[in-house]
């Protein structure tokens, strides 16, 4: 006997027993076309690629600036965060607004961790109290106002000329350490 419920079933299980028929049928409909490339899927970051002529980085300590740092060429690096310079020159404040000048051939500029890395033929002058450093590796480190110069290094101020290893500077307090093997020369010198 047929009746509605019966029928009902029958409809699944016709379905079933002709499913080889039609399976070539439908699974080449419902493939997909094109090649498969794994890596299409995958997110990229995006990368910002860029050169910049005639660059000023200001940096500012609250609200008081603490170093404008000028280059005549930008160029992204491969890491992020971070910029090459190409002929830099620098000035740096301490406390009392005095002028640091500082100039390189090539630097390296960290925006997150606000560090400036000068290379080849380093120049500082502290204009105020005329003295000058000249190295050809130097780290500026913005957030904490040191600068460090893990080369050999030449200290030339008034009448006195030092030569060492490494130096560390703090431009706050003023003070320099100068490390390894020092060699000074100081011209004019009156003993106590």
């Amino acid at each position: 006997m047929l009746n509605r419920r019966n029928i009902l079933w029958l409809i699944p299980l016709f379905l079933l027993i002709s499913f080889p028929a039609w399976r070539l049928p439908l699974t080449s409909f419902l493939q997909p076309r094109g090649s498969y490339d794994p890596g299409s899927g995958e997110q990229h970051q995006d990368t910002h690629n860029f050169v910049m002529d005639k660059v000023i980085i200001m940096q500012n300590q609250a609200g008081k600036t603490t170093a404008e740092i000028r280059a005549d060429r930008a160029l992204t690096s491969d890491k992020p965060n971070e910029f090459i310079l190409i002929t830099v020159d620098a000035d740096l404040y301490d406390e009392d607004n005095d002028q640091v000048k500082v100039r390189a051939e090539k630097g390296i500029y960290n925006t997150e961790t606000r560090q400036l890395t000068l290379e080849g033929s380093v120049h500082v002058d502290r204009i105020a109290t005329r003295q000058q450093l000249f190295s050809e590796l130097l780290y500026y480190y913005d957030k904490n106002r040191t600068i460090k110069s893990p080369g050999a290094t030449r200290l030339l101020g008034k009448q006195i000329e030092i030569k060492g290893s490494s130096l560390d500077y703090d431009i706050i307090s003023g003070q320099y350490q100068i490390g390894g093997r020092v060699y000074g020369t100081i011209v004019d010198f009156e003993g106590p």
